[in-house]
């Protein structure tokens, strides 16, 4: 569990996070997972127009549920609830192409700076690091001349 690999103040801070922002969250999550196959289903999805329907199926899934987001059982699950087929998602779990695009997107975010997971790469000009409120979302977006979509 979290609680036992990184103590409570990890697990209360994580709970805290998510309750103040609405989210869902299992409290006892049985263990971090290898994102890496979740990552090639994104990028499947990505390529079929369906990644903003799969991201929070995954985020959910993990974060609600407590599903091992490491095994194919569930990545198949999740990729044909938002209409891809089977074989070609058991097809990206395997593919070397997108486990290349993953080390590129990595090595391009190491090198901006991001240090941990979530970053976020805003307008492909501002890297903010680590999961933080809205609040900065909307200034980092204003200095970067957008308007901030009303929540």
């Amino acid at each position: 569990m979290l609680l036992e690999r990184y103590g409570s103040s990890l697990s209360d801070r994580l709970n805290s996070m998510f309750a103040e922002a609405g989210l869902p969250f299992k409290a006892a999550l049985d263990k971090v997972p290898n994102s890496r196959r979740a990552q090639a289903l994104a990028e499947l999805a990505r390529d079929r127009g369906l990644h903003g329907e799969l991201h929070p199926r995954l985020f959910e899934a993990y974060w609600a549920r407590g599903l091992d987001l490491g095994d194919d059982e569930v990545l198949l699950g999740e990729g044909r609830a938002v209409g891809l087929a089977e074989d070609e998602i058991r097809a990206a779990l395997q593919d070397p192409e997108y486990v290349g695009r993953i080390a590129e997107q990595t090595t391009a975010a190491l090198e901006l700076g991001a240090a941990g997971v979530p970053a976020w790469l805003v307008d492909e000009r501002a890297l903010v690091p680590g999961a933080q409120p809205h609040e900065l979302f909307d200034s980092v977006l204003e200095r970067l001349g957008h308007q901030p979509i009303a929540a």
